[in-house]
């Protein structure tokens, strides 16, 4: 949150109603640059979530090329010319490969590593986006927190007959601050429900999983339907520059 306010009046003032609004201005300065610290924070490990989605989509595509290519080892059995080709060059290796459901052995093991290696790894990807979700729950909470507190500290400013200058300047402040703490609760809902879905795809992938499931998964993973991109826009643009970021 960008904290363009100054503190214009001297702590060293008499008059109390001077004396509140410095106080008052005091207090913004701090909850903004608390606020920006969080907000920017929040921000990183927003940056992050996307950087740890492309991993794991590296890893989805991995599966689905690994499934192609088992299941594309398999001769056309039906085949007339196959059927005389494998009558004409019986033996034992051609026997093994005709037991082995029309498959090379080393290709078949080749292809099931990458598919355990693919599986482990999307299973390791929705475990750094459980960290990474939790780490933005407690950053949110504690945007509430700071503003909870400097609300509170406000209020006993207020109690004493407030005038309509400080009214305007709590207002002012609370805009700049509610826009990035209920921004952070959006995004955070956001990426919640995107990570459930991410957890739905990796659960129902198997080795029984159709060419066009898998299609659909891939074209899931890559179009985030929970997440608002209009939202994420205003989010970075609420990112102040780095020389309004902190009162002085």
């Amino acid at each position: 949150m960008a904290s363009t306010g100054t503190i214009a009046v001297s702590g060293a003032t008499d008059d109390p109603v001077l004396k509140r609004k410095y106080e008052l201005e005091k207090i913004h300065c701090e909850l903004g640059g608390n606020i920006t610290r969080i907000f920017l924070d929040f921000m990183t490990k927003t940056a992050k979530y996307e950087e740890l989605v492309d991993v794991g989509k590296r890893f989805l595509i991995g599966f689905h090329g690994s499934i192609e290519k088992f299941r594309s080892s398999e001769f056309q059995k039906t085949s007339e010319n196959v059927a005389v080709t494998i009558g004409a060059n019986w033996n034992e290796r051609m026997k093994a490969y005709v037991e082995a459901g029309y498959r090379h052995h080393q290709q078949s093991v080749q292809n099931i590593s990458n598919l355990h290696i693919c599986v482990q790894g999307l299973q390791d990807h929705l475990k750094k986006v459980e960290t990474l979700l939790h780490e933005l729950v407690c950053l949110m909470e504690d945007a509430n927190g700071v503003t909870q507190a400097a609300n509170q500290n406000i209020s006993a400013l207020l109690d004493d007959t407030p005038s309509e200058e400080m009214l305007c300047l709590v207002l002012s402040f609370e805009e700049e601050t509610i826009s990035q703490v209920i921004i952070m609760r959006v995004i955070s809902h956001m990426l919640k429900l995107d990570c459930d879905m991410q957890k739905n795809i990796v659960r129902a992938l198997n080795l029984k999983t159709s060419s066009p499931e898998l299609e659909s998964y891939r074209l899931m993973w890559d179009l985030h339907p929970y997440i608002n991109v209009d939202v994420m826009h205003l989010a970075w643009r609420l990112v102040p520059p780095q020389d309004q970021r902190f009162c002085h």
